[in-house]
């Protein structure tokens, strides 16, 4: 058998071992998911899907927002909120696709979560609201707070996403191709891959600047999440570069008073505090030390410190301006 006939073997076998472990994927039944964030939990009906949130504290509202990979959900921000509720009615919300809400079996797009989020502060808690987001969803915070108008009395970016050129993957004529890669045989494969309690494992471990205690129970709910039955639909678009937002144009239309948080050890662009200075120059950023991509997580009681002792400052400021 010549080389190019055992190489035309080698693929055909191979994509069908892929196939096959696909559909086996797809009939198993997803894992039981984790136990939801600490507070009082609530559905909010969306034409698109319900959005699942919990809810804790008094006082005027904060909505915390997750990032955006394999597992998230609002148990990332519970640490945060639990903090942040001694002052303020916190939100926590898991986005479309994501955690206990549901997963619309569609091409996602970072309108979708603008409006899940406008959406949700108009008619889930309708009042003026702090918005709190994390890495990707800091950049969608940042709109949905343009959009919402005064109903946004502030935005926290924590990590935002750093201004960079743009990958193969992220260009826009490569993203369909990305898009239907990920959708065959080897983008589940690769999603069994990426969903493994192992690999959240390491992000964990990459991500965080101490790893915790139960970093193996951390791993294993985000697993269960990433797991779920049609979670796979918004993890396409990620990975296709659907999702990529830069929040410096709406930032720079941005009235309410807003604050970015880095954490000191992460793995990012350096440069990237001072491409949000030149949009913005009068924009407060705190550095935490201690920390890594979530400083919430590593650092929640003096993340929390800083958060409420700025808005302490500047929300009582934005608020006798407006009257």
């Amino acid at each position: 058998m010549g080389l190019s006939k055992k190489l035309l073997g080698g693929a055909v076998a191979a994509t069908a071992a892929l196939a096959a472990a696909s559909a086996r994927a797809r009939r198993a039944t997803p894992p039981e998911m984790p136990p939801p964030a600490p507070g009082h939990p609530g559905r909010h009906p969306w034409r698109h899907a319900e959005l699942f949130f919990t809810r804790a504290g008094s006082g005027p509202p904060a909505l915390l927002i997750h990032d955006l990979y394999a597992g998230a959900s609002g148990e990332e921000m519970a640490p945060l909120a639990q903090r942040l509720s001694s002052e303020l009615e916190t939100f926590v919300l898991d986005l479309p696709g994501f955690g206990r809400s549901g997963h619309p079996r569609l091409r996602y797009g970072p309108d979708l979560f603008f409006d899940a989020i406008v959406e949700f502060v108009r008619h889930g808690i309708d009042r003026p609201t702090l918005l709190v987001g994390s890495g990707l969803s800091a950049a969608y915070a940042t709109e949905a707070a343009l959009r919402l108008g005064r109903l946004a009395t502030g935005v926290v970016l924590i990590a935002p996403p750093e201004p960079q050129g743009t990958s193969i993957i992220e260009a826009p004529s490569w993203r369909p191709l990305a898009y239907q890669l990920l959708r065959s045989p080897l983008g589940d494969a690769y999603h069994l891959w990426r969903a493994s309690g192992a690999r959240r494992r390491q992000i964990l471990e990459r991500d965080l600047a101490v790893e915790p205690i139960d970093i193996e129970e951390r791993a294993d709910r985000l697993h269960r999440y990433a797991r779920q039955r049609d979670a796979r639909w918004p993890l396409w678009s990620l990975w296709a570069g659907d999702l990529v937002w830069d929040p410096r144009a709406s930032l720079s239309r941005l009235g309410a008073p807003t604050l970015v948080i880095w954490g000191a050890e992460a793995r990012a662009n350096a440069a990237a505090p001072e491409a949000y200075h030149a949009v913005r120059p009068d924009l407060p950023q705190e550095v935490v030390p201690g920390t890594a991509r979530w400083p919430h997580v590593d650092a929640p009681e003096p993340l929390a410190e800083t958060i409420l002792e700025w808005w302490a400052r500047e929300g009582v400021h934005h608020r006798e301006e407006e009257e």
